[in-house]
């Protein structure tokens, strides 16, 4: 049994709040409480991403944290993280116990030594929504996609129940466990979420820049205005677009401050003419309303999960997708990886609307570069714009 008793301090993580929260973590949930582990347990750290907030590793675990799991863990080192890591820690801590099912493990703090950074030890899962989709779409069925998207759904709002918004919910960072093609298991990641109250908080100000992948931010965002639980519902959006066209979002476009413009008129990506045999009406309805350029006219969560239980045509449509000629099928199939040589699905830095509003109408002349095209990302021409 476990007490206060047993907790006798032997360590720090060198925040007392984060200590409290361990502590109280562990006296309260014996099976999966979050727990402080050195760093010197981690071995055969492999360095995997980097972006403007976090590291990410992934490493092998000295001693396994729970028998049920591999002991290979993903590390994400916080480089300058914003808000208050305890409340985001006790935030998530919530999910881990209550609602574990569709989110990612959370299995406790860790801190570098050498960069006094902290470290979110989380479980590690190989593949994603997109990497699946983009080997096997028109071999999964219907009825696994629709359990794909229950699962998403499912786990957003096991976020948004517990105050947290995604801010960077896309088919890259949504995780998938494949048993087989109609045993698909889709996990969200909250590692670097952020507490709806705080958004709250700042939400009078305008930002010069968010971080994400431009198909997938709400236009609100990319005007600059911050991102809430139903700019997560637009993220949404851009997933079911993939998981029934088999290419992600602007796929044929580059992604650069005249794609934002775009998006803010209200374009959204067309659905191809090819897919439309398979897609049942009340599903382009519910992603559409997903699309919504008003935040509020967005479904929330349950508004989704009532879509998918209750609307008449979800469950038995997509039987098309099987009868596809062979002549057709070879081109639906190289038409997926037929991307713009500008286009990037990768989450990075992207300057707002709000915060080039001195140089639109010089990077729409031509007198400055797109700091947001991918391709000048890193160029000194295309910063010049912005400093």
């Amino acid at each position: 049994m476990c007490t206060k008793e047993n907790f006798t301090k032997n360590w720090s993580s060198g925040n007392a709040d984060i200590d409290k929260i361990i502590q109280e973590s562990q006296i309260n949930n014996l099976t999966s409480g979050l727990q402080w582990i050195p760093y010197e347990n981690f071995y055969d750290i492999e360095h995997i991403a980097d972006c403007e907030y976090y590291t990410l590793h992934l490493a092998l675990l000295r001693n396994k944290i729970d028998k049920r799991v591999s002991n290979f863990v993903e590390l994400k080192e916080l480089k300058d993280y914003k808000y208050d890591i305890s409340e985001f820690i006790k935030a998530i801590k919530k999910i881990v116990i209550r609602d574990s099912k569709r989110v990612t493990r959370f299995f406790g703090v860790s801190k570098n030594p050498s960069t006094k950074n902290y470290i979110i030890v989380m479980e590690s899962i190989d593949d994603t929504i997109h990497s699946c989709l983009s080997r096997f779409f028109l071999r999964i069925e219907w009825g696994p996609k629709i359990d794909m998207l229950h699962h998403i759904i499912e786990g957003l709002d096991a976020l948004h129940e517990n105050n947290l918004v995604h801010c960077d919910l896309h088919s890259r960072t949504t995780l998938l466990e494949m048993w087989d093609l109609s045993t698909l298991y889709v996990k969200i990641d909250p590692g670097l979420c952020k507490l709806a109250n705080d958004l709250i908080l700042n939400s009078d100000n305008k930002s010069n820049n968010v971080y994400g992948s431009i198909p997938y931010i709400p236009p609100e965002v990319l005007r600059g205005n911050e991102f809430t639980k139903e700019g997560d519902i637009y993220s949404l959006g851009g997933i079911m677009y993939e998981i029934v066209t088999g290419s992600q979002p602007f796929a044929d476009q580059a992604h650069d401050t005249y794609l934002m413009i775009d998006i803010c008129n209200g374009v959204r990506p067309k659905v191809p003419d090819m897919t439309l045999n398979w897609i049942p009406k009340c599903y382009l309805d519910m992603m559409y309303q997903c699309w919504d350029d008003d935040p509020f006219k967005r479904p929330t969560t349950h508004k989704l999960t009532h879509y998918l239980y209750y609307t008449q045509g979800f469950s038995d449509f997509g039987c098309n997708m099987d009868i596809m000629e062979r002549p057709h099928e070879k081109i639906f199939l190289r038409s997926l990886n037929n991307f713009h040589p500008q286009s990037c699905y990768i989450s990075r830095n992207v300057y707002t609307l709000y915060g080039l509003k001195d140089s639109l109408e010089d990077i729409k002349s031509g007198k400055c570069a797109d700091p947001n095209l991918y391709t000048y990302m890193n160029s000194e021409e295309s910063s010049k714009c912005i400093d």
